[in-house]
């Protein structure tokens, strides 16, 4: 068996060999030293290298040097900034840079303006040369019917310009229906009425009379008025959708004049209806 000739570790204890023991060496006396050297001049702490590697954590000063047993000692030079990239430590931020352009202040929506005044329904019982012009609120505009009673004939108009011509003989232009497949604008029992619940879809309408005879307008509330002229012609009232309110007026006629006049003297053209044709089938 070949012997072992490597030495014992002493410093781990816990490992066992079976190794004889062996005497431990004698040692040698040092010579005695004559006087004990001075100590050397206390210098000033060098300046710490720049870092030049990854930091993943803690300051980036390095550690301050042991102060020195003599009073002479200097103080120590600023650390070199890190030239590493940080990851943590206690680095102050940087001051925010004021932007180059100028607050602004959010531009105020435009407004709608509103309608001049005007008298109401409750105010006014008879339109006249005095006061021709009634407004409904937006509450008379939009519920029920507008009843309208003695007109001979009457002429609508449509947000989509579709232009159509009521009489006591018939329709000429386009008949304006509601989804619910009735008419916008009719004779009924001998009443003109506008379906209040769809007025959206009126842009303006025209009522005429008879001369000698008022027309009278009912609302769904109770509130009613007339309108008369007083030259002898025959009355005609205009009625204008503006926003979610009707405007009624009363229009001065010199005399009484034909209905294709009228239309044109308003800027009325009736639209062509065309009826509507299944396709035929072989």
């Amino acid at each position: 068996m070949p012997l072992n000739t490597s030495p014992v570790r002493r410093d781990i204890d816990y490992l066992r060999r079976r190794v004889k023991p062996r005497p431990e060496p004698v040692a040698q006396a040092e010579p005695v030293a004559s006087a004990p050297a001075a100590p050397p001049p206390a210098t000033p702490a060098a300046s710490a290298a720049p870092s030049t590697g990854l930091t993943l954590g803690g300051p980036s000063t390095p550690a301050a040097a042991p102060p020195a047993p003599a009073a002479s000692a200097a103080p120590s030079a600023p650390s070199a900034p890190s030239t590493g990239l940080s990851l943590g430590g206690s680095s102050s931020p940087a001051p925010a840079t004021p932007s180059g352009r100028p607050a602004t202040t959010p531009a105020a929506a435009p407004t709608t303006p509103q309608p001049f005044p005007a008298p109401t329904a409750e105010e006014v019982r008879v339109l006249d040369d005095e006061t021709p012009l009634v407004r409904l609120d937006p509450r008379q505009s939009a519920i029920g019917s507008l009843i309208v009673g003695g007109a001979t004939a009457i002429v609508w108009e449509t947000v989509e310009l579709v232009t159509g011509v009521a009489t006591a003989d018939g329709i000429d232009g386009t008949p304006v229906t509601t989804p619910g497949n009735r008419p916008l604008l009719g004779f009924d029992g001998g009443d003109a009425i506008l379906a209040l619940r769809h007025v959206h879809l009126i842009r303006r309408a025209l009522f005429v009379g008879t001369a000698g005879h008022p027309l009278t307008v009912q609302l769904f509330d109770g509130e009613s008025f007339a309108a008369a002229d007083d030259t002898g012609a025959p009355p005609v009232v205009s009625l204008l959708r503006i926003g979610s309110r009707l405007e009624l007026r009363l229009e001065p006629l010199p005399a009484e004049i034909p209905l294709e006049t009228l239309l044109q003297q308003f800027g009325f053209e009736p639209t062509p209806y065309v009826v509507a044709r299944e396709p035929r089938r072989r």
